[in-house]
């Protein structure tokens, strides 16, 4: 019996600022580029096709890999609450992370993380998520996320998740097969240019780990607003796929054709279709 997984990233609701505190530091750029730029790239009524589209499809599980918002307000995170209802009835088929954006500023986790507080039950209040998806496959989860300076948007994965997924990789069956979500790219297509202010910090690092994990067989992210689908080879192991599903409310650039994509797994395969809708 094969597993449909739908993959989602980057949806940014957006809204201003209204309180003079909310407009502090970083938020003052943020709001700006959206203003000038970002808005109009993110009609909400893309934002709700895109929930009509999912609701139609057949799935088992659904993974939004983080950027729910733009500028981490509350009155972005109830819209995505709201918008996203439909697809959010039963917590037992659905993970959702935190990106970036969600943290943007530090009062979006001081002394209320908003982020936890409208998808904590879609989360974990651990360092890793943790679900079993059935068939020998199971779902980890990453929170790479913290507030940055002006002209950052980097994360880190802490030390403490890598070694709690060591652990529960090890408690696991020696055939399990293992996908993990988190909000940044650890791969990029050739000839892509990274941005040293914009990845993870301990990128290196954590994708050496990865390639040395035989249990983890796909890498499910966002943060980059280009969807791809990269198959990499390991020495040994099965190969590890890696999709970015980012950014699947924003309308198509000339010459894409995906938004999202549909991850069917059967026995050993992974197999990994581009999605979009109009």
């Amino acid at each position: 019996m094969s597993l449909t997984i739908l993959h989602l990233s980057d949806l940014h609701f957006h809204a201003l600022p209204h309180a003079f505190p909310e407009w502090a530091s970083k938020r003052v750029l943020g709001a700006a580029n959206l203003v000038l730029r970002r808005a109009q790239h993110y009609p909400l009524a893309r934002a709700k096709a895109l929930v009509e589209q999912v609701r139609t499809l057949s799935w088992d599980h659904l993974v939004i890999s983080g950027d729910l918002t733009q500028l981490a307000l509350e009155e972005e995170f109830a819209q995505a609450c709201k918008v996203l209802t439909p697809l959010l009835e039963n917590p037992e088929r659905v993970t959702v992370l935190p990106g970036n954006h969600d943290r943007y500023v530090a009062d979006a986790q001081f002394p209320e993380d908003r982020f936890q507080k409208h998808f904590g039950e879609f989360w974990t209040k651990g360092p890793l998520r943790a679900k079993a998806l059935g068939e020998g496959w199971h779902l980890l989860g990453w929170d790479s996320t913290h507030p940055n300076d002006w002209w950052s948007a980097c994360g880190t994965v802490p030390k403490a998740v890598v070694a709690a997924t060591e652990r529960h990789l090890s408690a696991l069956p020696g055939d399990a097969k293992v996908l993990l979500a988190n909000h940044y790219p650890l791969w990029f297509p050739e000839g892509w240019r990274s941005k040293p202010r914009h990845e993870l910090h301990n990128l290196l690092p954590v994708r050496a780990w990865m390639l040395r994990q035989p249990k983890l067989r796909a890498y499910l992210h966002g943060h980059v607003h280009r969807n791809w689908h990269l198959t990499i080879p390991r020495e040994g192991m099965p190969a590890l796929e890696a999709v970015n599903s980012a950014s699947s409310t924003e309308v198509l650039h000339s010459g894409e054709t995906s938004s999202f994509h549909r991850i069917v797994l059967d026995g050993e395969t992974i197999s990994v279709e581009p999605m979009t809708y109009f």
